[in-house]
């Protein structure tokens, strides 16, 4: 079958031809109907050997592709509650579901999985679905039963990894509170939507593209803020709004040294702070620098609930799900509309 692989690192992807995989007992064979492109797959495609964090933790030669659905095309012979031709989606992290982490809810964090800072996921060390089939556990495939797998592809991480990041937060959202979203790109847009959906907070958006702003205001978000230069003029701004008592809850799509500072200086006193942005950027700490009581977390990825409730928000009709459809003939181009920021919603690749 035909499949886009990073075959060697400081190399473009390109199309090979690898043997159609076979389901074991547990297994599930999904014909591929749309697999989402991410940011993360240019990361990884411009690695250089042995670098950070992926070129140094994991192989290459492996399928991109961790956003992925498609429809039931065979079964293990244990697997006895899926049907052939059933729509479903992949969660795209793995999980052994015996170590610590797995068994007590946060099976993002697998030990099994773990490799140095980043989890090994499907299309991230594993293949992924930029193929004709993608192979499988039953434990990692959730049915959307009839709806649209084209719709659902981008929700298995930029939406989800949103929304385990808001949920790590949300309870701190009592009506009267605020909420900065740093970053109104696939991450940050499905972002203000579920703050909108799960609290009453103020919700300010933050990013330096106007056009992002005004999709932020669309789905649900109070303020737009234009973030410029170093983010001194965000900073006054977002402070005069919330009449200098600073925000209860940022969560910070970017993760550069800007955003970072920033979202440092408008936090308040036992506030958090929730990075998902991988730019690399670094924060220093200590009296001061940053709002006392004032709680900083990396949130990593997802759990399979964290998914399956996703997607009945989606079934609900409670998203909007804004996607550019790109052919599998044209994942290249795919990619470079992704890296020039030209995209009108989220890339994914449709498959015949």
């Amino acid at each position: 079958m035909k499949a886009f692989k990073l075959v060697q690192w400081g190399q473009p992807g390109q199309y090979v031809d690898v043997p159609k995989p076979e389901p074991g007992p547990g297994d599930v064979l999904i014909r591929m109907t749309a697999a989402g492109l991410c940011h993360s797959d240019l990361d990884m495609l411009d690695s250089q050997l042995g670098s950070a964090p992926y070129a140094n933790s994991i192989d290459p030669d492996f399928i991109l592709g961790h956003e992925n659905a498609g429809f039931v095309a065979q079964v293990g012979t244990a697997v006895t509650d899926l049907r052939i031709g059933e729509a479903v989606v992949v969660h795209h992290m793995r999980h052994c579901g015996n170590c610590g982490y797995c068994t007590d809810g946060a099976e993002q964090h697998c030990e099994t999985f773990k490799r140095n800072a980043i989890a090994t996921t499907r299309g991230g060390g594993f293949d992924g679905g930029l193929a004709e089939y993608l192979l499988a556990p039953r434990t990692e495939v959730i049915s959307i039963g009839d709806e649209d797998p084209v719709m659902y592809a981008p929700l298995t991480d930029a939406a989800v990894t949103a929304y385990h990041a808001v949920q790590t937060a949300v309870q701190r959202l009592k009506p009267g509170t605020s909420a900065a979203l740093i970053g109104i790109g696939g991450l940050g847009t499905y972002g203000v939507q579920f703050i909108k959906l799960l609290s009453s907070a103020r919700i300010i958006a933050v990013d330096n593209v106007r056009d992002r702003l005004q999709v932020a205001r669309e789905v649900g978000a109070d303020e737009a803020v234009l973030f410029e230069d170093h983010g001194t003029a965000a900073t006054e701004q977002i402070l005069s709004l919330t009449e200098g008592r600073g925000v209860d809850v940022i969560i910070d799509f970017v993760g550069s040294a800007n955003t970072l500072q920033l979202a440092a200086k408008v936090s308040r006193p036992r506030g958090r702070i929730v990075l998902v942005g991988m730019q690399g950027g670094t924060l220093e700490v200590g009296w001061g620098l940053f709002a006392t009581s004032c709680e900083f977390a990396i949130s990593l990825g997802s759990t399979r609930q964290d998914l399956r409730e996703v997607c009945r928000l989606a079934k609900s009709g409670k998203l909007r799900i804004d996607v550019q459809k790109f052919s599998f003939d044209e994942v290249q181009k795919g990619y470079d509309t992704l890296r020039a920021g030209t995209l009108t919603g989220r890339a994914v690749v449709v498959f015949p």
